[in-house]
């Protein structure tokens, strides 16, 4: 009996989590979203190259033809997408949404600047910009859907789509993957993020900049390439196993298997770029917190401050440093081994363009799975403090639910459960990432064998990738 693509795909991420997690124990405990474990490190490092090599045989030996890019789908039961495509389903959820900004923005322009006793950076830097991550990846591109701008935008009867004024083509992405960096910036190196005041002005000026454009190209354009989130999330969306297709009235939802659909990833200008911004920012900000990067902050920082700038400068320029030379170097290693890939199979003129950009789909599942292995800790300890927050959001000593008194339980989840989302997150995000570079090799090698050669550059960049991930979380624990 042949198994399908799905059930195949289940099948090797089970196998290869049990491989990771069972090796040995760990135990940690979290403190402001971090564990610090006592682990050998080592041994992980090993354990996660053999099960890489290993999927790199098996996909070798048992997978010959290219099977993605033609994936199923299948439309869901008319009442199902009745109840989840209606009008008055999705202007609920648009409306609460608003409603939802509107406070945040609300409590930011106005309320405590009491560190903690806001709800705004919580909402902002947890909730929101955390929380999109598992939801774009399980159930679509739903933030598309409600996000509160588009809202505004369809409430002023801005135009959905503007023919007359295309957005030029060699812009792409690039807009939204600058945003994203600059995002990534103001949360990992600006010194105070969390002002309420600075997040309000930001959110008013991003949203005004928002509809600006989406007067000037129409909604959906801008939400397809302009709208930093929106493009981020869309991204994210390939991996779901929920889509939904066409436009309007005639939207259909349906579900095809997970991961398939980062084969049809738009090769627009910048895409490169943002999914490089995606790993790198998070990369960096797991070194960012380790003891190896702040003895160098320290001796760095000494430097400056000896030539004359202040501490706030000093920080600053480091940061700013370390962040974008965490994109270089990751940008350099793809661009240098995709490059080495279409040279041993010999792709120098294929009909996809670069070999970088034909691979590049195979970067959203590690994206993806740093996500998860650096802020699953952060995101399931500090998202309880909104059940606190929701009482008191300004900060003014409410106690609308009656729950102002709650606090944090760092025993929620075990320290074991933690290390365990960690290393299987990294390690499957790359076996998947293996799988998808090597169903695309089977599409441009004109033999199995010259598929084969092309992914051995590619193995070894995953093997790096995943060392360097695990290497990450492991120095970053102990701050």
């Amino acid at each position: 009996m042949t198994m399908s693509l799905s059930s195949r795909m289940l099948a090797v991420a089970a196998i290869v989590t049990i491989i990771v997690v069972t090796p040995m124990p760990a135990y940690a405990h979290g403190v402001q979203g971090r564990a610090d474990t006592p682990i050998p490190i080592e041994a992980f490092f090993w354990v996660a190259a053999i099960v890489l090599v290993v999927s790199f045989i098996g996909l070798g030996f048992g997978w010959t033809r290219p099977q993605l890019a033609t994936h199923g789908w299948r439309r869901a039961p008319r009442q199902l997408e009745s109840m989840v495509l209606a009008p008055v389903t999705v202007w609920t959820l648009r409306l609460v949404v608003l409603a939802l900004f509107i406070i945040v923005f609300a409590a930011a322009a106005s309320g405590s600047t009491l560190l903690g006793n806001n709800i705004s950076p919580l909402v902002v830097f947890v909730v929101w910009w955390i929380g999109l991550v598992p939801l774009s990846a399980a159930f679509g591109n739903v933030w598309r859907e409600i996000n509160p701008a588009a809202t505004i935008a369809h409430l002023v009867r801005i135009p959905t789509s503007r023919p007359d004024r295309p957005i030029p083509a060699r812009c792409g992405v690039w807009p939204a993957a600058f945003v994203i960096l600059a995002f990534a910036w103001f949360e990992l190196v600006y010194p105070a993020p969390a002002e309420p005041r600075l997040i309000a002005v930001l959110i008013a000026v991003y949203t005004i900049a928002t509809l600006a454009a989406m007067w000037r190209w129409g909604i959906d354009a801008w939400l397809e390439t302009g709208e930093a989130f929106s493009v981020y999330t869309g991204l994210l969306a390939l991996l779901s196993p929920v889509e939904v297709r066409g436009k309007g009235k005639y939207r259909q939802l349906g579900f095809r298997p997970p991961f398939t659909a980062a084969t049809r990833m738009s090769n627009a200008p910048g895409v490169v770029a943002l999914i490089a911004v995606l790993i790198a920012t998070v990369t960096y900000d797991g070194l960012s917190t380790s003891p190896f990067w702040k003895r160098r902050d320290v001796a760095a920082s000494e430097r400056l401050i000896d030539i004359g700038l202040d501490d706030f400068q000093a920080g600053v320029l480091i940061g700013t440093f370390g962040l974008l030379a965490s994109l270089v170097a990751f940008a350099i290693a793809y661009e240098l081994f995709s490059t080495l890939s279409g040279r041993f199979a010999d792709w120098r003129h294929t009909s996809l363009g670069r070999t970088a950009r034909a691979f590049a789909h195979s970067l959203i599942p590690i994206a993806f799975a740093y996500f998860v292995a650096h802020y699953f800790t952060l995101f399931v300890f500090q998202s309880q403090d909104l059940v606190r927050l929701a009482s008191d959001p300004f900060g003014q000593g409410w106690d609308l639910f009656g729950t102002a008194n709650n606090r944090i339980n760092f025993q929620l989840v075990s320290a074991e459960t933690i290390w365990a989302v960690q290393v299987a997150a990294i390690v499957i995000g790359h076996v998947v990432a293996l799988a998808l570079a090597h169903d695309r090799a089977l599409e441009l090698g004109r033999t199995h064998r010259e598929a084969l050669k092309s992914q051995g550059p590619m193995l070894v960049l995953m093997v790096l990738l995943t060392v360097a991930g695990l290497w990450s979380l492991s120095v970053g624990m102990g701050a």
